[in-house]
């Protein structure tokens, strides 16, 4: 919503914060004296400054001003000073000029004033005509043929040398006449003057008549001495020049009007009702009701107008648009006043998405002023009311199924190798070849075969695999270690120690591919019973010791364990 503010000044001319008319004329009358009034709106804003030094020379320019009254003509009031003229640049900026015959007085504050008001402030060589320098010797001072010479503001003319004649009217070349005694000018009274300092001299019947300049003051035949001001930029800028005199123009009796405040600015007397005032300051000025800022509503159509902190402040209506000094509009009354992607909604192009224009979960997307709703990738639904998504985890589905792309969908499909079977366990699919069928259930499964049972080698490593059966004829798989290598088939084989007996000590011998003692297993010596064992080339030798007798690989005895022994084989027959 666009919001501007106006001030005091700006709304009512002559309200709270300052107030300016024109004088009328009756009032001028009275002041008409005080030279540098100009005869427009007396300003009540501050002056406003460039910063621009004046441009010397007779109706030259002042300098340049921008304004800041807020009026919208940047010459009203009137920015600049004394002796001025103002007007308009194309940049909308102020820009004063001396009047003809005046020059820049100092700055742009101060104005212009006269070059000159006597021929004292002129050079000796120049007069002052209509408050401007002239050279005394110009074109037509003299006559023809006549020398002009300045003297103290004044023209001297003589005829030179070889000519004669009257030197204001015409000097003519000498002819070889013979004159007795010619008759000698007659003098000047004026030369030198007899009149006082500051004085003019003029002849008159042959008389010299001293008169003071004008803005001079005195006895022309003593002293010519300057009067106070001739013009108001002569005095400080809260005084105005009358009758040659600096005084306050506002003690002139009635020039504001009952209740008013008076303050001079740039000579000038600027008359306003004070803050929280209004009226005509030139009449009375009555305290001032805020509300009358929007009374009548210096808003444009289709607007609001509000007082704030003593100014006016403009706003456009709701669902209105521009600029609420000059008139708000609705910004649309149809779609197509809208961009595409906007529709009309209660006279404003919005967004329509933004009013909830699709289901929940959908998509909305707003082209050529239409909308369009869609559910998004693996959701279902209707997306002008609500798009949903079937399942989010597995547990959203059923056991034999898994949640894939925010769908319900039976996980074998395309998870199992050729000729394979799948089963669902726990919403994962388990791949598995058929009885009697073989391979990879992930790639593919073939007839099983006899090489199969041992293609991927079952048995431990090391060991080797050949087919065979089981006790009830089944295929099964037989794992061996190879010769020469001991340890469980099914778990590991190892090289044995010993491959022969010469593989082991003296005193061993090579066993199960072990290196043990030859005269002795686990069960006990290889000998018999009393026997003596001795090893020789890694083989065991049984020998009865002395005074044995007997089978030394069964048992060796003396010939009373012999009689003892036969015995016992004795009772043991009769038992």
């Amino acid at each position: 919503m666009r919001v501007v503010v106006l001030s005091l000044a700006v709304l009512l001319g002559s309200a709270v914060a300052q107030h300016s008319f024109r004088f009328p004329s009756s009032t001028l009358s009275q002041i008409r004296p005080i030279a540098g009034f100009p005869d427009s709106r007396i300003a009540s804003g501050p002056v406003r400054s460039s910063g621009l030094g004046p441009i010397r020379g007779s109706s030259s320019q002042v300098g340049l001003r921008q304004s800041s009254s807020g009026s919208g003509d940047p010459c009203r009031p009137t920015p600049c000073g004394p002796n001025t003229s103002c007007s308009v640049n194309a940049r909308g900026i102020a820009q004063c000029k001396c009047l003809d015959n005046f020059v820049p007085d100092g700055n742009t504050i101060n104005g212009c004033k006269p070059q000159c008001v006597s021929d004292f402030e002129c050079p000796d060589d120049y007069r002052c005509r209509q408050t401007k320098c002239e050279r005394v010797c110009v074109p037509g001072a003299c006559g023809l043929n006549a020398d002009c010479d300045a003297r103290n503001h004044r023209a001297v003319c003589t005829c030179p040398k070889g000519y004669a004649g009257s030197p204001e009217v015409s000097c003519n070349k000498n002819l070889p006449v013979v004159r007795a005694n010619p008759p000698a000018p007659p003098p000047d009274p004026c030369f030198p003057s007899p009149c006082g300092d500051g004085a003019e001299c003029r002849e008159r019947d042959g008389r010299a008549v001293c008169t003071c300049p004008y803005a001079y003051e005195g006895d022309p035949l003593t002293r010519c001495t300057r009067v106070e001001c001739v013009e108001s930029s002569e005095c400080p800028t809260n005084q105005a020049c009358q009758q040659q005199k600096c005084i306050n123009p506002c003690t002139i009796p009635d020039i504001c009007g009952r209740g008013s405040e008076c303050t001079v600015r740039n000579h000038q007397p600027v008359c306003s009702c004070g803050r929280g005032f209004t009226g005509d300051p030139f009449v009375a000025c009555r305290r001032f009701d805020p509300q009358e800022l929007c009374q009548p509503s210096p808003c444009g159509a289709n607007t609001n107008c509000r007082v704030e902190n003593d100014r006016a402040v403009c706003s456009c209506i709701d669902n209105y648009i521009g600029n609420p000094l000059e008139g708000c509009r609705a910004e649309c009354v149809s779609d197509r006043d809208c961009p595409g992607d906007r529709t009309c909604r209660d006279n404003r192009c919005v967004n329509p998405c933004a009013y909830n224009a699709c289901g929940e979960n959908s998509y909305c997307d707003v082209r050529n002023n239409r909308v369009t709703c869609t559910c998004p990738q693996f959701f279902q639904g209707d997306p002008h009311s609500r798009c949903f998504a079937e399942c989010t985890e597995h547990d959203d589905c059923s056991s034999s199924q898994a949640c894939f792309e925010l769908r319900c969908i039976d996980p074998c499909v395309g998870a199992c190798g050729t000729g394979a079977d799948c089963k669902v366990e726990n919403h994962k699919p388990i791949c598995s070849c058929p009885k009697g069928f073989t391979g990879h259930p992930f790639e593919s499964c073939r007839p099983f075969t006899e090489a199969d049972l041992c293609n991927p080698n079952p048995c431990g490593t090391g060991a080797d695999c050949t087919p065979g059966h089981d006790r009830s004829g089944e295929s099964r798989p037989v794992c061996t270690c190879p010769i020469g290598d001991i340890g469980n088939p099914l778990v590991s084989c190892q090289r044995g120690e010993c491959q022969s007996p010469n593989d082991c000590a003296a005193e061993e011998t090579c066993h199960a591919y072990h290196c043990q003692s030859a005269c002795f297993t686990e069960t006990g010596s290889v000998c018999g019973e009393l026997a003596d064992c001795t090893v020789r080339n890694h083989q065991p030798v049984c020998s009865c010791p002395p005074g044995y007798s007997g089978d030394p690989l069964r048992a060796c005895y003396t010939a009373a364990t012999s009689r003892f022994a036969s015995s016992a084989r004795f009772s043991a027959g009769r038992t």
